[in-house]
């Protein structure tokens, strides 16, 4: 599951892993916290990629707390942070953190490859 916060980048990361992975991505059309959830669940979702930016529903606590839901429904749902590192170093660390802590499973900058993106997804 693919949640950003524009609609173009959804589809393109989508288009991008289900042409050069086995992935079947799909893109969350909700993007409040239990819309997120619910989704993954109905999905069975395996892996959810969502975006932070400063702006809500798609801050870094209004993530968090995505998180937390999907790992109540779903506790084997490997979840991923997706932020610009230049444009938002605050927000960068703050990602960076939540995976130290083990918040999270992994986090990608927005300067990735998409071939990096997509090997390092496919092996979580």
């Amino acid at each position: 599951m693919i949640s950003t916060q524009n609609s173009l980048l959804s589809g393109a990361i989508s288009k991008y892993l289900r042409d050069r992975s086995e992935m079947r991505p799909e893109c969350v059309p909700g993007d409040h916290a239990g819309e997120t959830a619910d989704i993954c669940r109905a999905v069975s979702a395996d892996i959810l990629l969502m975006e932070v930016a400063y702006a809500s529903p798609f801050s870094f606590d209004d993530r968090m707390a995505a998180t937390r839901l999907v790992r109540q429904y779903l506790p084997g749902c490997r979840v991923a942070f997706l932020c610009d590192e230049n444009a938002s170093p605050d927000l960068a660390e703050k990602v960076k953190d939540a995976k130290k802590l083990g918040f999270i499973d992994g986090f990608f900058y927005c300067s990735v490859s998409g071939d990096y993106l997509a090997a390092a997804l496919d092996t979580m």
